[in-house]
């Protein structure tokens, strides 16, 4: 595969990615991760160095997404600013500590355990009806920022945007389907700001193309798509039922889970 090739594959990606961050909270990560990483691979980047690449272009390349639909999403009253300040700071937190361990871990271990807990849910979210909440409301305290760490750090290491995980969290909380892809997307601010800066001040860079662990000409390639695929995402969520919105996120976890899991094997 030549770099337009590459670049053609990155916009594609993109535009899945954005339209699912629009629609269900979700970053897009899971989509653009094995894209950029198979496509480095093919034009013979080191397959260590191409899952560091990956990890951080997705991340950076997510910020631009959603922020459009936190915007969307807060427009449409199903978003809040203080939910972003009380958990925004742990999950922030989480996603530091991730992409400076990164470098120096494998990772198929948190691959594989993602993936398992992303099959379980897939279950519940495809079956909506038949689980009731564990809780009245989400936790507060030292439980908050111990969920908010684990999203973020989770997060960092899968190069994720957080809203699966977030997702979970939310409606585990009993926090109604609608409100719970709001507050996902706008964790996505939250994972990628500081991912985004971390990640370009990383070392390593391989190329010119590369700011530290982020591939510029893929970054360009994907991040617009993905921006403007996100717009239409959360215009089609508003549209669309608590039922079906739930149905869409059990797929994405069964992709999610059977991917993460064949990579750490």
């Amino acid at each position: 595969m030549d770099s337009v090739g590459l670049v053609a594959l990155g916009a594609l990606s993109g535009t899945v990615a954005g339209l699912l961050a629009g629609l269900v909270g979700i970053g897009g990560g899971v989509v653009i991760v094995p894209v950029v990483y198979y496509g480095l691979i093919i034009t013979g980047t080191a397959a260590d160095h191409a899952a560091h690449i990956a990890v951080g272009t997705s991340l950076a390349a997510i910020l631009p997404a959603a922020v459009v639909s936190s915007i969307g999403h807060w427009r449409a009253g199903n978003a809040d600013i203080g939910f972003l300040r009380e958990w925004g700071p742990g999950i922030a937190a989480g996603v530091v500590a991730a992409q400076l361990a990164a470098p120096h871990l494998r990772g198929s271990w948190m691959t594989g355990l993602f993936g398992l807990v992303s099959l379980i849910f897939a279950a519940r979210f495809g079956v909506p009806g038949r689980f009731a909440a564990v809780a009245a409301a989400p936790p507060t305290g030292p439980l908050r920022s111990l969920a908010g760490g684990t999203i973020g750090l989770c997060s960092g290491l899968a190069g994720v945007g957080g809203g699966i995980l977030t997702n979970i969290v939310m409606t585990l909380s009993g926090v109604p389907m609608h409100r719970s892809v709001g507050r996902a997307a706008s964790v996505g601010v939250a994972v990628a700001l500081p991912a985004t800066v971390v990640a370009a001040l990383a070392p390593g860079a391989g190329s010119p193309a590369e700011l530290g662990s982020i591939n510029l000409a893929v970054w360009a390639s994907i991040a617009p798509a993905q921006a403007a695929a996100a717009w239409f995402g959360v215009r089609l969520a508003q549209r669309t039922s608590a039922a079906d919105l739930s149905r869409v996120i059990a797929v994405v976890l069964l992709i999610t889970g059977v991917t993460m899991l064949r990579a750490s094997l």
